[in-house]
């Protein structure tokens, strides 16, 4: 085994996560912090229960103590504060995973935890819809969270302009964007870098590349123009004068976004737009800058999430090369490769390359060097590849191990 991940890691480098409350904080206005809460029946009873999950942060938990107090017809005894407790504990994190199954399980509790809420006269708060708007934008619903948004009574936050900007993203309405982002700014709401970032991001996926250089160049770059270091927009970027501002219907970046008043520090998450924005163009040298010049220059240190970006996008552009070198300065750096990353490698040398051997070397090395299950479709991708050129005996053979996978997933749901 050792020799087999040596040789794998050597192709790789060589040619490429009603209560009775004493002292109570509250986290919010009329939400209390969970860990504060005291019992408020007898141990093991159902809403003592709903605590214990809520304390936990555990949702599948809460939703069965939730379930079974309406169940039981108890759930009129809940507090009201506690309809939103259990709400939050649906709270998706920011840089989370989240299978369609599980976004669709959550968004079903959601769903009825608002009607007995509402029931309840439990008025929501904002940190309430701002769990909404997360959690529809990442099910790509945009219906639910322009209704979510317009239900909305309380003073929306930045957060909440932020989670409706990005759920426009998520559900490609790119223009949208920019109408949300004119509102956040005519109701005195201060953007901040999750909202450039956003607008970096909402460009790039329109193809205006340019616009979102700019955005950078406006926020983010060094005011110090004297080092000639400094630049932050290299001779490699893509500026292409012929390339349209934004679709006809959405205002030029002149128009609806001020003079900035000081310069933003930049996140992972603007440098993984800006990396989006250039893989989308396919341009690798502006990658090499942002990787290579640009990261430590603002001494930020490359994470899982720019990693995959840059191998995703090198991949898409066919430079196997670069994509295998930032594998390789990935595991240098001592940041473990999820499948997301493997998936790009795999899917380059099964669908471009046409060379299944490597590609399932590939899911091997994945699998025995880092303990990372492969996902069904690898393998589904290399049955495919096989009997399309007739060879019999592999596609059997690695549908066997696809029937095995697919099984342990079915148990473990």
């Amino acid at each position: 085994m050792i020799q087999s991940c040596l040789t794998i890691r050597g192709h790789l480098s060589k040619s490429f996560t009603t209560a009775k409350l004493i002292n109570i904080r509250h986290a919010h206005s009329g939400i209390i912090d969970p860990l504060q809460l005291k019992p408020l029946q007898q141990e093991g009873g159902l809403l003592d229960k709903l605590i214990s999950a809520i304390r936990r942060r555990s949702a599948p938990a809460v939703w069965k103590a939730y379930t079974d107090l309406k169940d039981s017809g108890k759930i009129k005894e809940v507090p009201i504060q506690y309809h939103s407790m259990t709400l939050q504990s649906f709270r998706l994190n920011e840089n989370g995973y989240y299978s369609s199954d599980k976004l669709k399980f959550y968004k079903k509790c959601v769903s009825d935890i608002l009607v007995a809420a509402k029931k309840a006269q439990y008025k929501l708060d904002v940190r309430d819809y701002n769990v909404l708007l997360r959690l529809y934008g990442q099910s790509r619903d945009w219906k639910a969270a322009s209704d979510c948004w317009n239900e909305i009574k309380v003073k929306k936050n930045e957060e909440s302009y932020n989670l409706y900007m990005q759920a426009a993203v998520q559900c490609k309405k790119y223009d949208e964007v920019f109408k949300i982002f004119n509102k956040m700014n005519n109701d005195g709401i201060q953007p901040d870098v999750t909202t450039y970032n956003t607008l970096i991001e909402a460009n790039g996926r329109m193809g205006n590349v340019t616009e979102a250089d700019k955005l950078f160049r406006d926020y983010f770059a060094p005011k110090n123009t004297e080092n000639k270091s400094t630049s932050i927009i290299s001779k490699y970027f893509i500026k292409d004068a012929n390339l349209s501002t934004y679709t006809p219907s959405a205002a030029p970046l002149s128009r609806c976004i001020p003079p900035p008043n000081a310069v933003l520090s930049p996140t992972t998450d603007t440098f993984e737009a800006l990396i989006d924005a250039h893989g989308r163009k396919k341009n690798t040298p502006g990658l090499n800058y942002i990787h290579k010049t640009m990261l430590p220059q603002y001494d930020i240190k490359p994470d899982l999430k720019i990693y995959n970006a840059l191998i995703r996008w090198y991949c898409h552009s066919g430079d196997i090369e670069a994509a295998r070198n930032t594998f390789v300065d990935m595991e240098a750096s001592g940041i473990k490769p999820n499948v997301a990353v493997f998936n790009h490698l795999f899917r380059h040398e099964a669908l471009k390359r046409n060379r299944p051997k490597v590609a399932e070397a590939i899911i091997d090395y994945m699998r025995k060097e880092y303990g990372i299950r492969p996902s069904t479709s690898m393998y589904a991708t290399l049955i495919r590849i096989h009997n399309k050129h007739n060879r019999e005996d592999e596609a059997n053979r690695l549908h066997t191990i696809y029937k095995a996978l697919k099984s342990k997933k079915l148990e473990e749901q």
